[in-house]
């Protein structure tokens, strides 16, 4: 409905406009305002239109929509802004995405030093992914390329840290298997002190 008030706003915007160039606004805004008309209808009323008529529709509109907004108040705007699922659901992106900072600041403050945890990348890499959607929906090429190279990044530290974890185990189960070898080759408090990770202690004459 609003698309074919838009469309049928943009007339005066479109009268000087040469012959080839002109548009049928008033087909276009009928069919198009049609409530139980669904996206592939839409999509296909406006395959009737040239390249050159579709980008002067949407150079159109978006004048009008940006003069439109000038006679709404600021709470006004923010209000109608709300009433959008997809702002709600970028507000939820970025909220996740700047929890992250909090995570971060909590973890430095208990260790008394700047420390990066592994629930920064998690809360990075959600909060990420629900801003590429987001950057989707609005069809944003600089905000699409931004977040899907933050997400890259992230998943590829989280696979750094696992790869270093999973080769820590490792290096810790070598060595149990090593201080049990030595426990049970040596026996008595030599073999014990060795199981610990400490030199057997020394005897005196």
């Amino acid at each position: 409905m609003l698309a074919g008030v838009v469309i049928g706003a943009a007339c005066p915007f479109v009268a000087a406009q040469p012959a080839d160039m002109s548009i049928d606004y008033e087909r276009i805004r009928a069919r198009v305002a049609q409530e139980n008309l669904s996206e592939t209808e839409v999509a296909r009323v406006l395959e009737t239109l040239s390249p050159e008529q579709v980008v002067r529709l949407i150079e159109d509109s978006e004048r009008i929509k940006s003069r439109a907004k000038t006679r709404l108040t600021l709470a006004e705007r923010f209000g109608r802004t709300l009433l959008n699922p997809w702002v709600a659901f970028g507000f939820l992106a970025q909220f996740a995405f700047m929890m992250r900072f909090v995570v971060q600041l909590i973890a430095s403050e208990r260790k008394k030093r700047s420390y990066v945890p592994v629930a920064f990348w998690y809360l990075s890499l959600v909060g990420g992914v629900m801003l590429f959607v987001y950057a989707l929906r609005l069809r944003d090429p600089v905000f699409v390329l931004g977040q899907g190279l933050g997400c890259f990044i992230y998943v590829r530290n989280l696979v750094l840290i696992y790869r270093r974890k999973g080769a820590y185990l490792e290096l810790q189960a070598a060595r149990r298997r090593r201080n049990l070898q030595r426990e049970r080759g040596g026996g008595g408090e030599g073999g014990a002190s060795a199981s610990l990770g400490c030199p057997p202690p020394k005897t005196t004459e």
